[in-house]
């Protein structure tokens, strides 16, 4: 395929933490790069993150600050990325994509194909975090009505400008389709991209690093945020306690958040990818209990690598996950240590949960994603 110009306005900087919301863009963003594309990152400026991927132009958008805190705010971010996109963009991705038209340029046969990634309704998102909040008085509820038919005509702008949608989550058409009248015709399912290291450290140098014998079961528990509460610490620190007289030596890796000191647990709270990639190459089983619902690439990386998974009700998958992962339906410390027990001791069972894990988050990897997109936005494409 040839190469294009394309021009990518993602949420925010590079990052290091592939938990960040902007990583699926720019891992997308380098795989284009890396494929002979032009590319481009637009992103609203602020703290310097980490160093752009080799190969693409990073460019900052200065976005005025009318009313910080509106759930409308980012649709100022939309007209000021507008004027940065190059005159000879030949297709602009927005992920995600957002509130407010980017306004474009375009007619018959000129100007660029415009994509946008839908990973959740904004209106419904508004709804969930806003929504229940108590209001006092005429003014407070007329606010609230007037930001959240705000966020609705803005949503609809940006969905209707959009030539191709994708999208990652099930249902996801249907109900963009029932709030906004968008077609089905219009969307491509597509998984978040998400970029790992060319390669895992070594299992030896992985354990050494955090100070664990070569010999012992490892588990491995990658925190979301730096909080560790909503990615579900405790529950891992008990099942991990619970399961721990059994298995003598065993250890809890815990990547990406701070835990108070225990017996066997080890701490690497830095949030980077090569801190994550330490302990998913240290692990034996990696464990997901996470309390905040939500899409967890952190365990895409761990999947890739062939790691068994045990996975808590709040993981949302785009794909069903059924044979590669093992699920617990509740937040109760006991079955994730049931579940935990058996896998540790079955070495069979986490070889075969593994090699169902490597084949699931296949299409995760950036090079799939892109290939998805570019085959999507072809002139021609139905």
């Amino acid at each position: 395929m040839a190469s294009r110009t394309v021009d990518v306005v993602a949420a925010g900087p590079a990052s290091s933490d592939p938990y960040d919301p902007a990583a699926p863009a720019w891992a997308l963003a380098a795989a284009l790069a890396a494929g002979g594309d032009s590319v481009a990152v637009l992103h609203p400026e602020g703290p310097a993150g980490a160093v752009a991927p080799a190969g693409l132009s990073d460019v900052p958008v200065d976005v005025p600050v009318r009313r910080p805190g509106a759930a409308v705010e980012s649709a100022g971010y939309a007209s000021a990325a507008a004027r940065r996109i190059r005159s000879t963009a030949e297709l602009v991705l927005r992920d995600p994509a957002g509130l407010g038209r980017l306004g474009l340029r375009r007619g018959a046969g000129r100007g660029p194909v415009l994509a946008g990634f839908v990973h959740e309704v904004e209106l419904t998102a508004y709804d969930r975090e806003r929504g229940s909040r108590s209001r006092t008085g005429v003014r407070d509820r007329l606010d609230h009505w007037l930001d959240r038919r705000s966020v609705r005509r803005l949503e609809a702008a940006s969905l209707g400008e959009a030539d191709r949608l994708f999208y990652d989550a099930p249902g996801a058409p249907a109900e963009v389709g029932r709030a906004y009248g968008i077609p089905e015709r219009k969307f491509r399912a597509a998984m978040p991209a998400v970029a790992g290291p060319p390669e895992l450290p070594s299992r030896e140098e992985s354990r050494a690093s955090f100070r664990v014998p070569a010999d012992v079961p490892v588990v491995a528990l990658l925190a979301p945020s730096d909080r560790p509460e909503p990615a579900g610490a405790d529950l891992a620190r008990e099942a991990f306690r619970r399961v721990r007289s059994f298995f003598p030596g065993a250890r809890l890796v815990v990547a990406g958040a701070t835990v108070p000191a225990d017996s066997g647990v080890a701490v690497a709270p830095s949030r980077d990818l090569a801190t994550f990639s330490r302990a998913i190459s240290a692990a034996d089983v990696v464990v997901a209990p996470r309390r905040a619902p939500g899409f967890d690439p952190g365990l895409v990386l761990a999947l890739r690598a062939g790691r068994a998974a045990i996975v808590g009700p709040a993981v949302r998958f785009p794909l069903d996950p059924a044979g590669a992962v093992r699920a617990v339906p509740t937040d109760d410390p006991g079955e994730l240590a049931s579940v935990l027990a058996e896998l540790l001791a079955d070495p069979a069972a986490r070889r075969e949960l593994g090699l169902a894990a490597a084949r699931y988050a296949a299409p995760f990897d950036p090079e799939r994603v892109r290939d998805v997109v570019l085959a999507a936005t072809a002139v021609g494409a139905g």
